[in-house]
């Protein structure tokens, strides 16, 4: 048995083997290693395949005795015929991925209920801008007076809370930075504090804008960093 499957294994692939390469190849068909190397050695007594020696190292191969020798002009034709092959195997894969990608962009696409409701809802959201701009441009008034009240009160108590934690820091740097060498403003950027300055704004005249808006005074065009 395993005669057989060593020398069909040779005569198909037409190529050299190690018999390390003979037992990977039989591995499904239980044949282990010794088993393998004394099918080799009968083989090559025998006659049926080749064996080649390059030091330590042996290789097995048909005999090629009895294989056809093919004329140049055959061989031309068969790597023609190769070559013709691949290009059409090429073909055929390219043409795969595309028609695979089309169906995955079909896939992704939205159907048809979808695509009404995408519809819908743009032309909602195309209505309610039409009537705020509406509004804009007749000079009514876009913000109810309890919406006002509701955004200066969470305005004031985030001016609060920003006030109480800028006196805390401030309390507890002035402890711990005493007799401390450098710049502030170097010490800060080392050890990761955001300042106040380092954001482009102050409490002091986000204050006075607050208070000025809320006594109806025109805010100024820019605001001063």
């Amino acid at each position: 048995m395993a005669e057989a499957a060593v020398f069909n294994l040779v005569k198909t692939h037409n190529k050299p083997f190690g018999v390390q390469g003979l037992v990977d190849n039989l591995q499904t068909a239980g044949i282990k290693k010794a088993a393998v190397q004394k099918a080799v050695d009968a083989l090559t007594e025998s006659g049926k395949i080749t064996c080649k020696e390059s030091g330590k190292t042996k290789v097995y191969l048909p005999k090629q005795d009895d294989l056809e020798v093919l004329s140049k002009e055959d061989m031309e034709a068969r790597k023609a015929e190769q070559k013709q092959l691949l290009e059409t195997l090429q073909a055929t894969h390219k043409a795969v991925k595309e028609a695979e990608a089309e169906l995955r962009s079909w896939n992704n696409s939205m159907t048809v209920e979808e695509m009404r409701a995408k519809v819908q809802a743009l032309a909602q959201q195309r209505d309610a801008q039409q009537a705020k701009l509406a509004g804009m441009r007749s000079g009514a008034k876009l913000v109810s007076a309890d919406e006002r009240r509701a955004a200066e009160a969470a305005f004031r108590a985030a001016m609060e809370i920003w006030r109480k934690r800028r006196s805390v820091f401030r309390g507890i740097w002035d402890a711990i930075s005493e007799g401390m060498e450098g710049k502030q403003s170097d010490l800060f950027e080392e050890i990761g504090v955001d300042t106040d300055e380092a954001a482009g704004v102050t409490y002091a005249e986000l204050e006075s804008r607050f208070m000025s808006a809320a006594r109806g005074v025109k805010r100024p065009r820019s605001i001063k960093q």
